[in-house]
């Protein structure tokens, strides 16, 4: 019931969220248009023009006190819903580590990292939940919800938006291909380095070997070194590329866009909250689509840490069961 329950609320509170985004949307339009027309109200004289400005002004207010309504939900269900989110991916954490404390036969020398695994990346892919999967999922529902938005809005621009989101993919899929095993073997160095550092700090009879050259930490910071500066280099050039990426992707549906605020033929002229609805919806599909790209580095830090657990999986399957231990697993969650 757990488990269920809070799966429920996980993707609900995606669906909130994109349902939300959809509403301010929509209001976007309406908003505006009466701010172009108290703009243009303004420009005239007379006490005609002066009760219709204190009649647009009435309905400046009544359309801000509707956005209040619209995003009221939000402050009680957000704080809810991520208090119970939380608890519930510990939850899972707490199941796994507690599977894997079963299944692990520590009389048989185990996987590398093994406590690295059990402890801090079931801890990183907890959190990968909370981060990576939440957004791809608040993605999967803004599309469902913005793409009709936007084809109903311009055609053209929701297959400009699609294009562009798939091209930037998949240059950021070719670029950052290589993190996941840059950061998988990171971690396994970076394990390494830990172990040394406990036993030092269990026998600081060891001390006198540290600064010689017979040092066992001289190979770990080579390793640590080189890895950490291919790393660096890919970060860097997938850094480089989001950077140029983005910045296009804001300037492009205006470009697109805000010449039919001077079309010649009516039928073609857009309103100024026509504009911003436009453009509001293809960022909300465009962002939507390219999620991946923009959440590329924590998505590969995710990975690697499934990986790493996978692996772990792995091994603890192929052993012997368990011998019987004085371990106690279970805890008040």
């Amino acid at each position: 019931m757990w488990a269920w329950s809070g799966l429920a609320v996980f993707l609900g509170h995606q669906v909130f969220k994109a349902y939300l985004a959809w509403a301010i949307n929509n209001w976007y339009e309406g908003f505006y248009n009466l701010l172009q027309a108290k703009v243009e109200i303004g420009s005239g004289e007379g006490s005609g023009e002066s009760q219709q400005r204190m009649g647009s002004r009435n309905q400046v207010y009544e359309s801000l006190v509707e956005f209040s309504l619209i995003v009221a939900p939000a402050v009680v269900v957000h704080p809810l819903a991520g208090l119970w989110r939380n608890w519930w991916v510990f939850t899972w954490r707490c199941v796994l580590m507690k599977s894997y404390l079963h299944r692990w036969n520590t009389s048989i020398p185990a996987i590398e990292g093994a406590s690295q695994r059990v402890h801090e990346d079931s801890q990183r892919f907890a959190a990968g939940i909370q981060s990576c999967v939440a957004i791809v999922l608040q993605s999967i529902f803004t599309l469902a919800i913005f793409c009709p938005v936007l084809y109903s809005l311009d055609p053209m621009l929701m297959g400009v938006a699609t294009a562009a989101a798939v091209g930037g993919l998949s240059v950021s899929v070719v670029v950052g291909w290589p993190l996941v095993g840059l950061e998988v073997n990171n971690q396994k160095v970076e394990a390494e380095l830990r172990k040394k550092l406990v036993l030092l700090e269990a026998d600081p009879r060891e001390m006198h070997t540290v600064g010689t050259p017979f040092t066992p930490f001289t190979r770990v910071f080579v390793d640590l070194k080189r890895n950490y500066k291919r790393l660096y280099c890919s970060f860097a050039a997938l850094g480089s590329w989001l950077a140029i990426y983005e910045q296009v992707a804001v300037i492009l549906p205006y470009m697109l866009v805000a010449p039919r605020l001077f079309a010649a033929r009516p039928e073609d002229l857009l309103t100024l909250g026509q504009l911003v609805k436009v453009t509001n919806a293809f960022g909300r599909v465009f962002d939507s689509l390219n999620v991946v790209s923009d959440r590329w580095l924590e998505i590969n830090e995710w990975r690697s840490c499934v990986r790493r657990l996978l692996e772990f999986e792995s091994d603890v399957g192929s052993r012997s069961p368990a011998v019987s231990r004085p371990v106690n697993t279970e805890m008040e969650l």
